[in-house]
């Protein structure tokens, strides 16, 4: 280590990689392509030398500073020589294979951290996202705070890696971070810190500021599917509870659920619901995309019953389902509280007019869903059918009915008996 007033080694003088050496009273630390000015302070003002052969590939000197303007500590400049080594790299094998070389890494000091600031002050997050002059939409505000609340969950879990230089991480030190989340937080965690990170560094390539998006392709592991279907007792379970703590308006959600395959948040955005040429004509408020149904009896009588309690009302909302006592459109977690609160009477029944049933103890909302499709499958639908009702695109119908119908004992049993009565048919083994 060069004492104050000292000429530092240039960068070629240094060795190809970093050092560290102790003696009774120095301590020597090399690193490459920079120049560490020591003060008489004991800190250090490193900067950024290039030799001859990087000039040539466009690198330029620079002192490394922050953007507050701190000079980098001594992790902050490791961090920007590994960077730098990595983007140096990339650029040469670039060149190589004959493809144009790419830009050299931003001048700046781009952590992570950084990053999550500009995206969350950015236009998908203010309001102000304009697809024809951003190419981006505003966020839904549930996607903003799911991003927030796994953003979070990452700097408590671990402040370092917030602090890293984004245009050094790798595909394998992220693998690395992955696990350790996945070993302490448990594997849903950790996918939603990486489906948030996946998401600000790919917003950090759109707006040029870092080359790659590392997380994509990773091939992470996924939790098991949730696999529950509710059986015929069991959503007449529900449905009674609804109705006898005088919350009818969730009984019809559920019988919409099970009659349209719609997600919670679509469901409680459904509009209309009248009958248009013999059927139940919903527009989803997001998209516009009409959801059109055949008048199932027991629907349409949960409809009917919902318009005319709904008939003295001072506001009428075209959503399909209401919070009727608070007299306005459901917010999530209002909702979320109801189901809730719906589900806990029809497990512990009411004494006198609805029994127990502690199997419901289990179901959630977004698994009548899993219900809607698996009754239709059940039925007999072809997945042309089960799309025209759902929604779904084939290709995505065909993942759906994997996961939801893998251990569904009803199509076992009637594949067999199909195939048994073909086999009979050609005068069997």
């Amino acid at each position: 280590m060069p004492k104050a007033g000292q000429r530092s080694k240039r960068p070629s003088e240094c060795p190809p990689s970093r050092t560290e050496t102790a003696t009774m009273a120095q301590v020597t630390i090399s690193i490459p392509h920079l120049v560490m000015r020591e003060q008489s302070d004991g800190t250090y003002r490193p900067r950024f030398v290039p030799g001859p052969n990087l000039r040539k590939m466009g690198y330029k000197g620079r002192d490394l500073r922050t953007e507050a303007g701190d000079w980098y500590s001594l992790e902050q400049a490791r961090d920007f020589a590994r960077a730098l080594q990595n983007d140096i790299e990339t650029r040469r094998l670039a060149k190589e294979s004959g493809k144009r070389m790419p830009r050299p890494m931003p001048p700046k000091y781009l952590t992570v951290q950084t990053l999550f600031d500009e995206w969350f002050a950015g236009p998908q997050f203010s309001g102000k996202a304009d697809p024809a002059r951003y190419g981006v939409k505003r966020l839904a505000a549930a996607s903003m705070r799911y991003y927030r609340a796994h953003r979070k969950a990452l700097e408590a879990f671990d402040p370092l890696f917030m602090a890293a230089p984004a245009a050094a991480l790798t595909k394998a030190s992220l693998r690395g971070l992955f696990e350790q989340v996945a070993e302490a937080r448990g594997i849903h965690t950790a996918r939603g810190i990486f489906s948030t990170l996946s998401a600000v560094l790919s917003y950090a390539v759109r707006r040029d500021r870092i080359r790659d998006n590392p997380t994509e392709r990773l091939r992470l592991p996924s939790p098991p599917p949730r696999i529950r279907v509710g059986s015929l007792e069991e959503m007449r379970q529900l449905i009674d509870a609804a109705d006898a703590i005088g919350r009818p308006e969730l009984g019809d959600s559920i019988m919409l659920a099970l009659f349209t395959g719609q997600r919670q948040a679509d469901r409680l955005a459904l509009l209309d619901g009248r009958l248009v040429e013999g059927r139940l004509m919903f527009r989803q408020q997001k998209t516009g995309a009409l959801v059109m149904v055949p008048p199932a009896p027991q629907l349409v009588t949960r409809l009917e019953a919902m318009r005319a309690r709904r008939e003295g009302a001072k506001v009428q909302w075209q959503e399909a389902v209401i919070d009727e006592t608070g007299g306005r459109p459901f917010k999530s977690a209002w909702y979320r509280q109801m189901f809730a609160a719906v589900r806990a009477t029809a497990v512990k029944g009411i004494e006198g007019k609805l029994k127990p049933m502690a199997s419901l103890e289990d179901f959630r909302d977004q698994d009548l869903r899993d219900t809607a499709v698996t009754w239709l499958a059940n039925a007999g639908c072809t997945i042309p059918e089960i799309c025209a009702i759902t929604g779904h695109a084939p290709e995505h119908a065909t993942r759906i009915m994997k996961h939801y119908l893998a251990r569904n004992t009803e199509q076992a049993d009637s594949a067999i008996g199909k195939l048994i009565r073909w086999m009979d048919g050609k005068g069997g083994l």
